[in-house]
């Protein structure tokens, strides 16, 4: 008989592999850092087997459920080999059927198997816990500037930096999506604690300023609070600089995206800048809409902001590695 053990008992284990037994889409929404997706059910025969168990009955959906179940075995095995070495610890959504049955399977070759109790639910409310009740003891410095000012690139130079918008999968404003597949609020949460666990013994942290919400994913409180705090950063560069940077980051590769997202600018610049910016666009004259896209709305959205702020000191990011050494000289002799 499969043993279970708790959330906390599972990821204190050493040599183990963590294995997701729910669909592909609830693995994608989010689950336990470094676990491998083996699904029972795929997603359709997932949402056949719930149909099932709501419009008729337990037992035939259970029924239908072991039919998937038995064409996948060989393809369990066949996954799970290269792993026989290690301690597979199982889980899925409440610790019930689905990684039970995979638990069983893989007992039953022979592998050393735990199932864990409550699954993903009490994984869930275990990072909950751990966040809610997280001490942050670095420093705080926050990065802030218009856009485009580069402060991505100084998180990517920069040591001990927590990049919030990466953990997001999202830039934090109406084209912040662009390019991107944002991160569900679960995924990003999960992320978030595992880097500022990392990060905690650390005389130092940087952060980029943000909202408190990054897109539709919310700051936890007392990471934001941190951040209210903190000693703040500004960030500068040249106008023609920061438009090369958006029209590289933004337009070059996902003109589409940008078009659709313009056209519904009518409420936050006049017509004749948005139709304007959608001529250029159409032309592939991408720097000269991002100009108008800076100048015309980022800039007026966040300037008030940034003048109500005081800033320890001001770099200028023209030349990254030069704004990366004057930001490391300062931090470290403050």
């Amino acid at each position: 008989m499969v043993q279970k053990i708790s959330i906390e008992e599972a990821l204190k284990l050493k040599n183990t592999l963590l294995v997701d037994a729910r669909s592909p889409h609830e693995y994608s929404h989010d689950h336990i850092l470094d676990a491998i997706n083996l699904p029972l059910l795929n997603d359709k025969e997932h949402h056949m087997v719930g149909t099932i168990y709501i419009r008729i009955s337990k037992e035939d959906a259970i029924e239908k459920g072991m039919e998937y179940y038995a064409e996948k075995v060989p393809t369990i095995i066949k996954t799970i080999q290269p792993y026989k070495d290690k301690t597979i610890i199982v889980y899925c959504a409440r610790g019930g059927m689905r990684s039970k049955i995979i638990a069983s399977l893989l007992d039953s070759i022979g592998l050393k198997v735990y199932q864990i109790d409550g699954g993903y639910k009490l994984f869930r409310h275990y990072l909950l816990e751990q966040l809610n009740n997280f001490k942050l003891k670095p420093k705080v410095y926050v990065l802030h500037g218009l856009t485009c000012t580069g402060k991505t690139s100084l998180l990517e130079n920069l040591p001990n930096s927590l990049d919030l918008e990466q953990l997001a999968q999202h830039r934090g404003s109406l084209y912040g999506a662009v390019g991107r597949q944002p991160h569900s609020q679960k995924k990003f949460e999960n992320l978030l604690l595992k880097r500022l666990t990392e990060l905690n013994n650390q005389p130092y942290i940087f952060v980029e300023g943000e909202s408190r919400k990054i897109g539709d994913l919310q700051i936890p409180s007392f990471l934001w609070q941190a951040m209210e705090k903190a000693d703040n950063l500004l960030i500068t560069r040249t106008l023609p600089v920061r438009v090369k940077a958006m029209a590289k980051e933004y337009f070059i590769d996902h003109p589409e995206e940008i078009k659709e997202i313009t056209a519904s600018l009518w409420k936050v610049i006049s017509k004749k800048n948005k139709t304007e910016m959608l001529e250029l666009l159409e032309k592939k004259e991408y720097e000269q809409a991002a100009e108008i896209l800076l100048t015309k709305y980022y800039d007026p959205l966040y300037d008030y902001t940034l003048k109500k702020e005081a800033y320890l000191f001001e770099v200028n990011n023209n030349h990254l590695e030069e704004a990366v050494k004057i930001i490391k000289n300062k931090v470290t002799t403050d």
